[in-house]
């Protein structure tokens, strides 16, 4: 039995992604639902193989008029696994106040052809 009274909201997460961060609950942001959208990140997940990592969040915090923020990027990897630093390019960032749209486009970033 789970702790939360929201199970975590579903997603298609193709082989080689790692989620590394998921605080993402499947409920809708609202006036009375803003603490379950006011941590630093929602989700984070990255494929070694591709370089291909993200990260999203809930801006402005607390508000329930904010929106949903992913911010996706590209990075090299050492022999170790270890992110190389400084080598981290920027792909671009999508916007939404639509969970449903957010999701989606979670879903298609890591869908797409790797390209290491």
């Amino acid at each position: 039995m789970s702790d939360f009274p929201y199970s975590l909201q579903p997603l298609r997460v193709p082989g080689g992604w790692t989620i590394t961060v998921n605080t993402l609950f499947e409920v809708e942001p609202g006036p009375h639902t803003m603490q379950w959208f006011s941590s630093a990140l929602l989700l984070w997940g990255h494929h070694r193989d591709s370089g291909d990592c993200f990260n999203s969040h809930f801006e402005p915090e607390d508000d329930p008029e904010g929106e949903f923020v992913l911010e996706c990027y590209k990075v090299q990897y050492d022999r170790q696994g270890k992110a190389v630093k400084g080598s981290e390019v920027f792909l671009g960032e999508f916007r939404t106040r639509s969970k449903a749209e957010f999701v989606e486009r979670v879903e298609q970033f890591m869908a797409r052809p790797a390209r290491g």
